[in-house]
């Protein structure tokens, strides 16, 4: 019993000791990962104050804003949406990217107090009247700067160059001003985007020599000038360097690569920069992008050079001042595997280069060069997206061979515009997949318009057949599917109406039918997306009644067509539950709002001008000339204040000019000749400008630039005098009716005798012949002297 009451006790003490062993030991593991990492990782009371006063100096919109409208006095500020800290309880994120902020950030604003801040992204927000603050050389940790998109004006900061932590610039599309300073002292820096901004001034060797660290530099579109300095493109860990929409000039030097570069991207495009192509841009084997485009280089080049760049993708040489050469091209032993994307446009070439076969290829562009003769049939199979041959002197399109080889994406975009294409539109087009893009502008293509290319939405946005002598109607047979943005037939020689079926084209943005022989009324069935509508020069009639608007229209050009109708003001307050509108031009606020341009010249249109015209913000174009308009020029014109070009000649204007149209100073073409204007014209610095032709044939105008001064007395006109109760004058009567009887007797013997009659009239023809040969004989020895002084005259100046 003594034996296993101890054995009891042992069993029972070691259980307890155990028991509170892990006790102990849980215990303490609670208390230490989670109260005291917990109480480490709390928001410091002096951050979270700060926080709230960075807060306080802008404005948010509630809207929009997720995580910074929620800052508030209670809870851990650590735990705040865009916030981040370290173990202590310091804020070193602020991620407040896209939040709606807006205001202005102060140099004494709390946020530069924030001393531990590593990364700060405050890009796409509103701060379009604020500059960037010159403070930030006071957050030392600073590795993250975001601030594109944000509307920041003024000059460009130099202290962010004393950012010796910096890894990430992000400044892209503000509107900064100045030059860009040195970061020869940022050594980490890896990334810098400073495109899209207004920069000026050149770059010298030291603004990034020693970023040794630098992958990515992007300064495009912005207004930098002066040569490139050459040790930019040798940059040891330099990937992709963009210069392009800049004012670079002068060569680039030439230098040998002694080690590999990491360039695989560069990008000199929309520059001034001259001389030769240098030889070391193909020097480096990694190199998967090179864009030259727009620029001035000049002299020979040899496309083949491009072999050495064996993961090259695209290169881009249009519109420099280059003759490209051909000739030794070739594709044998697996040449230009990769390349994808190759423009030539204004490269003087004279011959296909041979880029048959290139499996990859889906962009090429041979605009504007020397091309002759037929499209060759392989071209069908090698650009698969996008193929422009236009501007060239090609006349024919040679088959595919391989029909299933035309590109099946719905997108493909071609564009021969500008050559000499004749004949029909070939039947072959119709065998290929949709086409997204479809330019035949300018040629001589004749027949009629394919069906196909209306039937099931085979071109899908773009399909432009300007400009041809295409004859015929237009195919009613849009589908309910049509996609289509663009149409343009203009310039042809096509009869009938427009197709009602385009009313299926939901998407239509342009419609051009211009220079035409169609007929019909105006097309009402157009959708509501249509933002261009032209019409002009063909033999549409009637009002422009219509039950729907068009918000969106922005050009409209009906003129030299047969429409008629009043314009006369009516009422212009919104009425939903208006039926329809009489007159489309009557209701041009509610319908076209963001107009730019109205042409309605050379119709049969009556009545007043709508003074709603007025409204119209935006308008820049207004041709309301050769018409029978009538009524004075509204007033409300001078609220048109981007209007520059203003016609209301040939109609029947009456009144004075408004002194407002004085004020619009960025008018430069106007027209009120052939009206019934009176009074004198408006004085002001832009009205003193037009010539007299802009005011002819309005008699009763005066001043400047007339020569008829308003200050000159003016000849009285006689008022009718009161009528009087006289006699009768008999004399008058007696000798009014003798004249009377006397041509009746003349005129009763020439009509009975005939003897008389002949005479009479020989004598009269006899007259005549003498009158018309007289002045015929004088207008020849006239139009004889005329010619020999002509000939003297111009012997004299052959002479001198």
């Amino acid at each position: 019993m003594a034996v296993s009451a101890f054995l009891w006790f042992l069993f029972f003490f070691f259980f307890f000791f155990f028991f509170f062993f892990f006790f102990f030991f849980f215990f303490f593991f609670f208390f230490f990962f989670f109260f005291v990492i917990f109480v480490d990782g709390q928001c410091l009371d002096d951050q979270k104050k700060l926080l709230l006063e960075f807060k306080s100096e802008l404005v948010h919109n509630s809207s929009t804003s997720h995580s910074f409208v929620n800052w508030n006095e209670t809870g851990d500020c650590c735990i705040w949406g865009g916030v981040g800290c370290d173990n202590s309880g310091r804020v070193t994120d602020l991620n407040l990217n896209d939040e709606g902020i807006s205001g202005v950030i102060g140099e004494s604003s709390s946020l530069f107090r924030l001393t531990y801040l590593s990364n700060l992204d405050l890009a796409f927000n509103d701060f379009t009247t604020s500059e960037i603050p010159n403070q930030f050389h006071r957050l030392p940790n600073l590795a993250y700067l975001g601030l594109s998109y944000s509307g920041f004006v003024g000059p460009f900061p130099s202290t962010l160059a004393n950012l010796t932590a910096l890894v990430r610039l992000h400044l892209s599309s503000n509107f900064l001003t100045g030059s860009i300073p040195s970061f020869h002292t940022c050594k980490n820096l890896k990334f810098i985007d400073l495109s899209h901004n207004k920069l000026v001034g050149s770059l010298c060797h030291l603004h990034f020599l020693s970023l040794t660290n630098l992958t990515r530099l992007d300064l495009s579109y912005n207004s930098l000038n002066g040569t490139i300095p050459r040790h930019l493109f040798a940059l040891p860990s330099l990937d992709d360097l963009d210069l392009s929409n800049n004012r670079f000039s002068g060569k680039i030097e030439e230098f040998t690569i002694t080690n590999n570069t990491n360039l695989r991207q560069l990008d000199l495009s929309s520059n001034r920069i001259g001389g030769h192509i240098p030889n070391f841009f193909f020097q480096n084997p990694n190199m998967y992008i090179l864009r030259l485009s727009d620029n001035l280089f000049n002299g020979s080049f040899q496309l083949n050079k491009i072999r050495s760049l064996t993961s090259l993708s695209e290169l881009a040489l249009s519109n420099n001042n280059l003759s490209v050469e051909t000739t030794n091209m070739s594709l044998s032993s697996g040449g230009y595997p990769y390349l994808s994307t190759l423009h030539l446009s204004s490269c003087n070439l004279y011959d296909f280069p041979n880029l048959e076969n290139l499996s990859l290829l889906h962009t090429l562009d041979l605009s504007n060069n020397h091309l002759r003769g037929d499209i060759p049939g392989w071209i069908w199979e090698t650009a698969k997206a996008y193929l422009n041959l236009s501007f060239n002197l090609l006349t024919g399109l040679q088959k595919p061979k391989y029909v299933a080889g035309i590109p099946n994406s719905g997108d493909f975009a071609i564009f021969l515009g500008n050559n000499r294409l004749t004949g029909a539109i070939p039947s072959f087009i119709c065998d290929a997949s949709p086409f997204g893009v479809l330019d035949l502008s300018f040629n001589n293509l004749s027949g009629s318009i394919p069906p196909c290319l209306i039937n099931k939405s085979f071109v899908s946005e773009v399909l432009n057949l300007r400009g041809n002598k295409i004859s015929g109607v237009i195919p009613d047979r849009f589908s309910i599917e049509c996609g289509l943005q663009t149409f343009d037939v203009s310039n042809n020689s096509l009869v009938g109406k427009v197709p009602k079926s385009l009313e299926n084209c939901k998407s239509l943005v342009v419609v051009n039918v211009g220079n035409n022989n169609l007929e019909g009324s105006f097309p009402c069935m157009l959708p509501l997306s249509l933002r261009i509508l032209l019409l002009r020069s063909n033999r549409f009639h009637g009002g422009l009644g219509c039950r729907k608007s068009w918000p969106n229209l922005q050009i409209l050009d009906i003129s030299s067509n047969n429409f008629s109708g009043s314009v006369k003001l009516l009422k212009f307050e919104r009425n939903d539950a208006m039926e329809s509108y009489k007159w489309i031009e009557v209701k041009l606020v509610k319908i076209w709002p963001d107009f730019t341009a109205i042409d309605l010249s050379s119709n049969h249109f009556r009545g007043e001008i709508p003074d709603a015209i007025g409204n119209l913000t935006s308008l820049y174009l207004l041709n309301l000339s050769h018409n029978s308009l009538t009524d004075a020029i509204p007033r409300s014109f001078g609220a048109l204040t981007e209007l520059g070009s203003l016609d209301l000649s040939s109609n029947k204007l009456t009144g004075r000019i408004p002194d407002e149209l004085a004020k619009l100073t960025f008018l430069s073409v106007l027209n009120l000749s052939y009206n019934h204007l009176t009074g004198m014209i408006p004085t002001g610095p832009q009205f003193q400008t037009f010539s007299a032709d802009s005011f002819r044939r309005n008699t009763r105008l005066c001043g400047f630039p007339l020569d008829r001064s308003c200050n000159s007395p003016h000849v009285p006109v006689p008022t009718p005098s009161e009528p009087k109760d006289e006699e009768i004058e008999w004399g008058y009567v007696f000798a009014a009716s003798g004249y009377v009887v006397g041509i009746g007797i003349v005129a009763w013997t020439l009509l009975c005798c005939r003897r008389w009659r002949e005479r009479y009239f020989g004598k009269i023809e006899e007259v005549v012949d003498k009158i018309f040969y007289e002045r015929g004989r004088r207008r020849r020895h006239e139009r004889r002297v005329r010619r020999r002084e002509e000939r003297r005259n111009g012997l004299r100046r052959h002479h001198h």
